[in-house]
Formats: C-alpha cells, sequence, structure tokens
C-alpha cells in the first residue's frame, strides 16, 4: 500500500536528484538509448493514466520514478510527460512556482526527444499550471496547439480536454 510516508520518501529522492540541475541541463540531458528502459518507461506512463482514474492517491509514485528513470537513464520520449505530471503534483502541493518550472521544462523537452505521442497532455496539463502564473489569455492560447497535437497522434481523449479547457 501506499502510504503519505512512500510518497514524501520518493519525492525526497526526486528532489535530491533534481537539485543543482538548471533547466537548460534538463532540457539539453542525454537521450534515453537502452530499449528496455524505454519501453519501462512507456509501460510507467500507461500506468501513471490508468492509477488516475482507479487510485490517484498512488500515482504520484509512478510520476516521481519515471522523474527519476529520466534523470538516472536519459530522457525518452515519455520524459516529457513525466515531467508536467511531477509539476502538476508539486503545484497540487501548494508549490505552485516550481511546479510551472517543470511544466516549462515538459514543453520545451517535446521538441527536444520529438514527442508527439504524449504533446496533447503535455500541452494540456502545462498550460493549466501556466494559468497560475502567467495571464490565463496567453495561457489559454496553448490548449489549441494541445488539441491539434492530440489530434495527430490519436489521442482523442486529449484532444477534447484541450478543446473542453479552452472553452
Amino acid at each position: 500500500e501506499v502510504t503519505p510516508d512512500v510518497i514524501i520518501h520518493f519525492m525526497e529522492e526526486t528532489k535530491e536528484m533534481l537539485d543543482g540541475m538548471s533547466d537548460e541541463e534538463l532540457i539539453n540531458y542525454k537521450l534515453k538509448t537502452d530499449s528496455n528502459k524505454i519501453m519501462a518507461m512507456k509501460f510507467l506512463a500507461k500506468i501513471s493514466e490508468a492509477l488516475y482514474m482507479i487510485r490517484p492517491s498512488d500515482q504520484p509514485i509512478v510520476v516521481l520514478k519515471m522523474v527519476q528513470l529520466s534523470v538516472m537513464h536519459g530522457m525518452s520520449s515519455t520524459s516529457p510527460l513525466a515531467f508536467v505530471l511531477y509539476g502538476s503534483f508539486l503545484a497540487s502541493t501548494g508549490n505552485i512556482r516550481e511546479g510551472y518550472r517543470y511544466a516549462r521544462i515538459a514543453k520545451a523537452l517535446l521538441e527536444k526527444v520529438c514527442s508527439r505521442s504524449v504533446a496533447g497532455e503535455v500541452i494540456a496539463y502545462s498550460t493549466q499550471l501556466m494559468a497560475y502564473v502567467e495571464p490565463v489569455q496567453s495561457a489559454i492560447e496553448f490548449h489549441i496547439e494541445g488539441e491539434k497535437a492530440a489530434m495527430k497522434s490519436g489521442r482523442t481523449a486529449y484532444a477534447l480536454l484541450n478543446a473542453f479547457l479552452y472553452e
């Protein structure tokens, strides 16, 4: 069972790994080349999505593990999703500025790792965080981009989410 102590432990581990790393370092971090690790990240992304629906209290562990794997073994096409979900988690604990930082990193990573498959999700989550820090009018426009990206990758649920959040 995932207890608050377990989540705190994973949070501390993740924070320790990220401490001292600048935005530029993370954005330009090495790419993951091990196909097993890439597949593990994709698997964890799917688990994270399911946990959000059925056991949201357990989702942070998976997200934190994805961030840790990205830092330990390099960035992959699902790393932007890991960082935006990490940012969302930080924001949900009251640390909006730090959450926003990781949302910006996630958006920058989308292009760096050519991650079209998760672009709609990353844009939806990052835009919601942006709206807390930037003027809502400028942030909200990104949902149009998110809708198009999600449709291109066949992720209709996230296309609809972006469209709904824009309206």
